[in-house]
């Protein structure tokens, strides 16, 4: 009904061609566009909630590579977790006066940075350091913390090696993997759910789907080593043919001394006669 209100009016104003029907539209767009403008980038910025505790997700996790960080890998289910959450947001207080930010994961709906960070166990906590990463194994309170950062306990701790980090290429494939799991979970309960298919008939699919895919890369790599490495027929085949021309090459060579020498003949044969006239 407000809208049906608002467009007569501002047919009546139209009509009486009063700017007030446009200052009205405009009043009307300008706060849309305004929040569209805001939703776009705060969906690529990193989500603070009110404690001050950043959430991390796969889109924006290369933040913590820059700057100091305290990062927690949690689970809704786990009850170590729930005991943590509350030192945790007193801790997140106490580190905005020391310059380090402070972020939390859910495994759950993160799956590929626990796979890249290789979290095993709930809850689970990493210092970052400009790219440098460290787990966390002490007292999981928020004096503790504090303490960790501020006398600099962490360089008593070894860095995760280049290959465990979280930007090499063996982790990528990690997160990768992690995902997948997820996608599968959720497809299986797209199929047995929504579709209602029973549990057996998704766990045949996703078999048959596993062999056709193990079929189309064994070819691949079949054909991959066939090229790199050509098997002993072939070889033989090659060295055959190789040979093969080669004496076809001196036969060639052979017709064509015999050619020479049969012209050569006739040659020398005037040579001599032409000798024996002279003596006689």
């Amino acid at each position: 009904m407000v809208r049906l209100k608002t467009k007569r009016s501002c047919k009546l104003l139209h009509q009486t061609n009063s700017p007030s029907c446009k200052l009205s539209c405009s009043q009307l767009v300008q706060p849309l566009l305004s929040i569209i403008l805001v939703s776009s980038i705060a969906g690529s910025a990193v989500a603070e909630t009110e404690t001050g505790v950043l959430t991390i997700t796969d889109a924006n996790w290369m933040v913590t590579m820059d700057g100091e960080w305290m990062i927690k890998f949690v689970a809704p289910w786990c009850p170590a977790c729930a005991q943590l959450k509350e030192h945790w947001e007193r801790f997140s207080s106490l580190a905005a006066a020391m310059g380090v930010s402070v972020g939390e994961v859910d495994v759950t709906e993160q799956p590929g940075l626990s796979g890249r960070f290789l979290v095993t166990t709930l809850p689970t906590i990493f210092h970052v350091k400009e790219g440098s990463v460290r787990r966390y194994v002490s007292v999981r309170e928020a004096e503790e913390f504090h303490a960790y950062i501020s006398n600099r306990r962490w360089e008593e701790v070894e860095p995760l090696p280049s290959w465990k980090s979280p930007t090499s290429p063996l982790m990528s494939c990690m997160a990768g993997l992690f995902r997948l799991s997820l996608w599968i979970r959720r497809t299986h309960g797209y199929l047995t759910g929504d579709l209602g298919m029973p549990v057996w008939g998704s766990y045949l699919s996703f078999a048959m789907a596993t062999l056709v895919t193990g079929l189309l890369m064994g070819l691949v790599l079949v054909l991959v080593a066939d090229c790199l490495c050509p098997s002993r027929q072939k070889r033989k085949e090659e060295s055959a043919g190789v040979c093969v021309s080669m004496a076809e090459e001196r036969q060639a060579s052979d017709a064509d001394e015999v050619e020479g020498s049969n012209e050569e003949e006739p040659e020398t044969l005037r040579q001599r006669r032409g000798q024996a006239t002279c003596t006689s």
